[in-house]
C-alpha cells in the first residue's frame, strides 16, 4: 500500500476525492429535481395534488 503513496500525492488523492464526491451528489440532486420521474416528493399530499393540478391544465378540454 505505501507504494501507492509513492507514486500519488495524498493530499492531492483527497482533494479529488472530496471534488468527486460533491460533483456526483450535485448531478443526482440536480437530477432529481428535474424530473418527475425521479422525483422523491410524490409521497406529499400538496406535490401530489400539483402535479394532478399541472397535468389536468395540460389536457385539452373537450
Amino acid at each position: 500500500m505505501w507504494r501507492i503513496w509513492k507514486l500519488v500525492d495524498p493530499r492531492k488523492a483527497i482533494v479529488f476525492t472530496g471534488l468527486l464526491i460533491g460533483f456526483t451528489a450535485t448531478v443526482i440532486h440536480l437530477v432529481q429535481l428535474s424530473s418527475d420521474r425521479y422525483n422523491l416528493n410524490t409521497w406529499h399530499p400538496d406535490t401530489v395534488k400539483a402535479a394532478k393540478a399541472a397535468q389536468n391544465a395540460a389536457l385539452p378540454q373537450k
